[in-house]
């Protein structure tokens, strides 16, 4: 393995995913061939169906056992192996930003960077392909599949220059997504999800449509998730507004507890109803060690 070194990829970290591997639910497909289960057909070692010989079809799949029985040609039709195509798309809007007011941790972006760059380093690891996209109102620096340590390196690279800023249209950038990939396989998504509306689970639901399979890692910082203990706060608006509001971060916490715990429900809600993975990824856990139960989880 070529060195690899960037402050967004701790080697030494991703010892604790020495054993994890990114498997699609469904079938894959690739470009050549890999170690995943694909709907194409082929000559690997897991023997499929039959289907009648035309004119030619390879003579050595003739299946020479049925042809005595039937006196007829019959070939062989054996479930191919492919490569793993995994999207990687970032939201980079300016809610991605915080890091917290009182309990500081990475970024949003930040911590999605990390957990991205893993999930890349992992995929290209096991020689399959993977993508970026970063995404705010308009899709930023899109890397197409590729199968490389180059690819790597590239993806790293973009990842090190982004910064999060302006407002947030995922729906749109999933179907610049979508309009750009030849190929299923695996659509992951790293966002706040600030501005999940209906056109957004559209979006969603043509990738579904098309046999991908979908993870949505939930990204969101300790005191989006439960408020501070502090006597006031100033409440801003983070995607290109001017909005703000003072209050206790008292007066207001059970109605703000409500309406998240709703907010995460209905998103959560919306994953199962699809046939998704949805993961709270939270800037102030341990990337490699969250990957890691998400990966077992999705094992079982």
């Amino acid at each position: 393995m070529p060195g690899v070194s960037h402050p967004y990829l701790d080697l030494a970290g991703m010892e604790a995913l020495r054993h994890v591997r990114l498997r699609p639910r469904g079938e894959a497909e690739g470009t050549f061939a890999g170690p995943h289960k694909s709907h194409f057909r082929g000559t690997a070692v897991e023997f499929a169906d039959y289907r009648e010989y035309t004119p030619g079809d390879d003579i050595r799949l003739v299946d020479w056992k049925v042809f005595a029985r039937t006196d007829r040609h019959y070939v062989r039709l054996y479930d191919a192996e492919r490569n793993l195509l995994t999207y990687i798309v970032i939201d980079k809007s300016g809610s991605m930003e915080f890091s917290g007011a009182v309990r500081r941790t990475p970024a949003k972006l930040e911590h999605a960077c990390r957990l991205a760059a893993a999930l890349a380093y992992l995929v290209v690891r096991e020689g399959d392909e993977v993508g970026l996209s970063l995404a705010d109102t308009a899709l930023h620096a899109h890397l197409p599949p590729s199968a490389s340590w180059a690819q790597l390196n590239r993806i790293l690279d973009s990842l090190g220059r982004t910064a999060a800023s302006g407002q947030t249209d995922l729906a749109a950038c999933l179907e610049q997504v979508f309009s750009r990939i030849k190929r299923r396989g695996v659509l992951v998504v790293f966002s706040d999800f600030l501005d999940v509306s209906a056109s957004f689970w559209k979006r969603i639901d043509l990738f579904r449509r098309s046999r991908f399979d979908v993870i949505l890692f939930h990204v969101a910082h300790p005191e989006e998730l439960e408020l501070p203990a502090l006597n006031s706060a100033r409440f801003l608006e983070t995607e290109g507004g001017r909005g703000h509001f003072n209050a206790e971060p008292e007066a207001v916490r059970a109605i703000y507890r409500k309406r998240l715990d709703n907010f995460l429900r209905e998103i959560k809600a919306g994953c199962q109803a699809r046939g998704c993975d949805w993961f709270l990824a939270n800037t102030g856990d341990e990337p490699y060690e969250f990957l890691r139960r998400c990966f077992l989880e999705r094992d079982f």
